[in-house]
């Protein structure tokens, strides 16, 4: 990972709020550009109210989800810009994106996690991407946000399948055989400061915001 400056960059790396797919089960991807339900609206809120978002500059995925999500944790800062990249996109799953779950999917489903288990990070989902083409895309995405922001603190709201890729790729107690660890719930954060272009995580998936979302609903 190459930065301009050897300045602590801060990461606030967030997965976008509940979509009625989310809640059935069905995979997006890149193709389907669904807004948030309800409940997604109500966590995106409740992960704006959580902290003091210290932030210089945010980043968003262009698809509509991470993009509403984006904008309620922004409401009020209108002095922080909010840019759009393609690459933040969520990972293509080909045919089966928008389709309800069937016994097709699921078969054409265990054969990819399977590829994935024995190392084969090219295995492709008919019309879909592979993981090695979300990590470059990823890593390129990574390499433009904190050379261009270096020492600045930055929101970037993505997708949890993207999201573990990313991480599994820069954190060094990670890579691709171990992103199933990282566990990505909707509008989860990971905090992640950049040094001398090493990455460390001081905070991965936290969901306290969801805790507190609860208890308030009870």
């Amino acid at each position: 990972m190459n930065t301009q400056f050897d300045l602590e960059t801060t990461l606030y790396v967030v997965r976008h709020g509940e979509t009625e797919l989310n809640r059935n089960h069905i995979v997006q991807g890149r193709g389907v550009d669904v807004p948030l339900n309800e409940n997604g609206v109500s966590q995106a809120m409740a992960l704006a109210r959580f902290k003091d978002w210290d932030i210089d500059v945010a980043y968003s995925s262009t698809l509509l989800r991470a993009k509403q999500t984006a904008r309620i944790i922004l409401d009020g800062k209108d002095n922080i810009p909010l840019a759009y990249l393609r690459d933040l996109e969520e990972m293509s799953w080909g045919i089966y994106e928008g389709m309800p779950q069937s016994e097709k999917r699921k078969s054409a489903f265990e054969k990819m996690k399977n590829s994935w288990a024995q190392g084969d990070y090219g295995f492709r989902i008919e019309k879909g991407e592979t993981l090695v083409e979300v990590q470059k895309r990823g890593i390129n995405a990574l390499n433009h946000i904190v050379n261009r922001h270096a020492g600045q603190k930055i929101l970037v709201v993505s997708h949890g399948r993207f999201i573990r890729v990313l991480l599994a790729s820069i954190l060094k107690d990670y890579d691709l055989s171990r992103m199933k660890e990282l566990r990505q719930d909707n509008t989860a954060f990971n905090h992640i400061v950049c040094k001398n272009g090493q990455f460390k995580a001081e905070n991965l998936q936290c969901v306290l915001h969801l805790r507190e979302h609860s208890k308030a609903l009870n």
